[in-house]
């Protein structure tokens, strides 16, 4: 990560706010930015109105979120992803429950009025019960709003989980659309029931997704036959195609050479089948350190990279 310094921001915040321009912060982890209070407190005192894309929950500064509210920020977007605390450690989510209620209770009392609480459903080793958390976790939450007497809007978005390639859970299967539909209508109902909004990505959207993921040059002429983004569309166009949409529900060999291993991104193979492995017994990988680091091979230059040969080119 790279990120601008403080001031060069605030003196382009300053600009935008003299023309009577909304500030937006926009980043993938703006809480970690090394001078984000200097940020802030600067916004602050020039009286701008910011927002920011998303936060992560750990850590969160208390003076972000007071700023948030004072510059006019309704609205908040938090990635808890899991309820189950063994879910968090297979996707390296270092969070307590305890952290995610400690984070919506400053949220609130910092006069936050909206809350939206991301999570994904379908995660490896994901069961019934885990996935039922989510409610459990929510109802908690909501419990701590109306202690606090906050005029706080909870909402919970579900998104249905696409393993991606070259990432660990490339070789993982994704979860068939019974399942995920038996688990978000499940949470959806007992959400509701207790005045909690719920909001979800469509299922069969997730499943064209997840052919887009992995898929091979077979759906190249697929692409070619689809007139419109809907699963059926889908399925008549892979059927013509004689291809097996199942494949993306079923488990790959970890020595299975997929179609983007001819991309070199800089990451060893190895890398990832270790990340799997320490994924799927819970072991936290910690952060990136800044420099001076060659675990997964991505830092190591053009040059001296290692480049993975075990894998055979796909067609």
């Amino acid at each position: 990560m790279r990120p601008r310094s403080a001031s060069r921001l605030l003196d382009q915040a300053r600009e935008g706010v003299s023309r009577g321009l909304r500030i937006g912060l926009v980043g993938a982890t703006i809480s970690d930015h090394p001078e984000i209070e200097e940020l802030v407190l600067g916004l602050r005192e020039m009286g701008a109105e910011f927002s920011v894309s998303s936060l992560r929950l750990k850590p969160l500064p208390h003076v972000l979120l007071r700023a948030l509210a004072e510059g006019k920020a309704q609205s908040i977007s938090l990635a808890p992803e899991a309820a189950s605390e063994t879910l968090r450690q297979v996707i390296n989510k270092n969070l307590s429950s305890d952290d995610i209620v400690r984070v919506v209770a400053e949220a609130a009392d910092a006069g936050i009025r909206q809350l939206k609480l991301y999570f994904m459903i379908g995660l490896p080793t994901e069961t019934d019960e885990e996935a039922a958390e989510i409610t459990r976790l929510a109802l908690d939450l909501k419990r701590v709003l109306e202690q606090r007497r906050a005029n706080t809007r909870l909402i919970l978005n579900l998104t249905p989980f696409v393993p991606k390639a070259s990432t660990p859970f490339q070789w993982l299967p994704m979860e068939r659309a019974e399942t995920l539909k038996r688990r978000l209508d499940s949470i959806r109902q007992s959400a509701r029931k207790k005045g909690i909004e719920v909001k979800s990505e469509s299922v069969e959207e997730s499943l064209i997704q997840g052919l887009l993921s992995r898929g091979d040059r077979g759906l190249a002429q697929v692409l070619a036959q689809v007139s419109q983004p809907s699963l059926s569309t889908w399925r008549r166009a892979l059927e013509g195609a004689g291809i097996d949409p199942d494949f993306i529900h079923r488990e790959s060999d970890l020595d299975k050479g997929f179609p983007w291993s001819i991309i070199d991104s800089g990451v060893q193979r190895e890398y990832l089948h270790r990340e799997l492995e320490r994924a799927l017994s819970g072991l936290e990988t910690p952060p990136c350190p800044t420099e001076n680091c060659s675990e997964c091979g991505i830092c190591r230059g053009e040059d001296s990279r290692e480049r993975s040969t075990t894998a055979e080119r796909a067609p």
